[in-house]
């Protein structure tokens, strides 16, 4: 199930990532059942970050961030000097 190996490497003490972290969240909330559905749980402060959301709409660049985005990355690279091998 889905959040259930994210559950146990917190029990363990692992870090988790902010969506494994999430994931377990909904798998413990659930009562162990993380189906994959919307849970409706609008008063949970992580609901707004749940992948299965119902209304959940992806985020979408316009041409000029992605351009940005690129840009910088660009910037960065040929500022990076690697030691020879």
């Amino acid at each position: 199930m889905k959040g259930q190996k994210d559950y146990e490497k917190f029990q363990r003490g692992e870090p988790l990532t902010f969506k494994q972290a999430i994931l377990a969240q909904c798998y413990v909330c659930n009562g162990e059942d993380e189906g994959g559905e919307d849970c409706l749980g609008v008063g949970c402060p992580l609901y707004q970050y749940m992948p299965y959301r119902k209304g959940r709409q992806k985020k979408q660049l316009t041409p000029e961030q992605k351009a940005r985005i690129v840009a910088q990355f660009k910037g960065r690279r040929s500022s990076i000097s690697l030691p020879p091998a």
